[in-house]
């Protein structure tokens, strides 16, 4: 079966679009189809329960539940043994990436992708790559990446070329490597050819790794515009903390107040890296100054 244009919408956030092509298929009922209209309308913010009676849709249902709770007892003990499938153990890796176990959901994914099932080891593979550069492990996601397209060098379908491409862009940004050749090329001809919020931020990321400031307030301003902000609204939704995380950082290039910016995205979304990481220097400035307060 034919899941290109599926999981290209999927890969490129247009969720609206990608719901439409698997409707196309409803007579067919497969894991993969099952596995991308759940997620679909879980980015959406319009999930229901697809198929409580498989194992694939209970883990789904489970992993819901999870990102409600945060409780990740029951998914792990549906998906403990050794018969999960690849779509099911990356439910169950991202929920633990999700309370920051990299090194677990690492493993996980690992093991899917060495599991004799092959569909979905290559989004297993993307989410490998994505816990090994969120904990700082490069070189890992790097070999992991080369391993994985060398075994399967013979046998890539034009679907998964399409996941591939997007989890080596990911290595070239983290390595800073051909940013301003392929790399750039890449999100820029992905922007012109499915310009949505998710390839637009993706080279608004490119431009500020660059600090190609007037290209990056190009984008924003764009971004801004009723095309994006009006016609787009679920997406602009979906990803308001990362497009105000950009806007902090352009804003610092150009030496401007970042405070409502800062507000904004507490609002929208406190756990933030950004909001994160300034916590914790704000944190350590008030050690230093209560260390060297003389009135104390």
């Amino acid at each position: 079966m034919d899941y290109f244009n599926i999981k290209q919408n999927y890969y490129t956030g247009n969720f609206v679009q990608c719901l439409q092509e698997i409707e196309k298929f409803n007579k067919t009922t497969d894991n993969t189809l099952l596995y991308y209209k759940a997620k679909t309308l879980l980015a959406l913010k319009q999930y229901q329960s697809q198929d409580s009676s498989s194992k694939l849709g209970k883990a789904l249902d489970l992993y819901v539940q999870f990102l409600d709770t945060k409780d990740i007892t029951e998914l792990e003990s549906l998906l403990k043994d050794k018969h999960s499938s690849p779509f099911e153990l990356h439910l169950l890796a991202t929920a633990q990436a999700i309370l920051g176990k990299l090194d677990e959901s690492l493993e996980t994914c690992v093991e899917g992708i060495d599991n004799d099932e092959s569909e979905g080891t290559t989004e297993l593979l993307l989410l490998a790559i994505e816990v090994s550069l969120l904990n700082n492990h490069v070189s890992t996601a790097s070999t992991i990446f080369d391993n994985y397209t060398n075994a399967i060098e013979d046998t890539v379908t034009g679907d998964n070329e399409m996941i591939l491409n997007l989890a080596e862009s990911y290595i070239k940004f983290a390595m800073n490597k051909e940013a301003a050749t392929s790399n750039f090329y890449y999100y820029e001809e992905l922007s012109q050819t499915f310009p949505t919020w998710k390839t637009q931020l993706g080279l608004l990321n490119l431009h500020l790794q660059q600090k190609n400031v007037a290209e990056a307030q190009g984008i924003v301003e764009l971004l801004l515009s009723d095309y994006y902000s009006v016609e787009q609204k679920e997406n602009a939704a979906l990803y308001k903390s990362s497009f105000l995380a950009d806007q902090i950082t352009l804003a610092l290039m150009q030496g401007l107040d970042i405070e409502d910016l800062t507000n904004q995205l507490v609002e929208v979304d406190h756990e933030h890296e950004f909001i994160k990481h300034h916590q914790e220097i704000d944190a350590k400035f008030d050690q230093i100054v209560g260390k060297y307060d003389v009135s104390n």
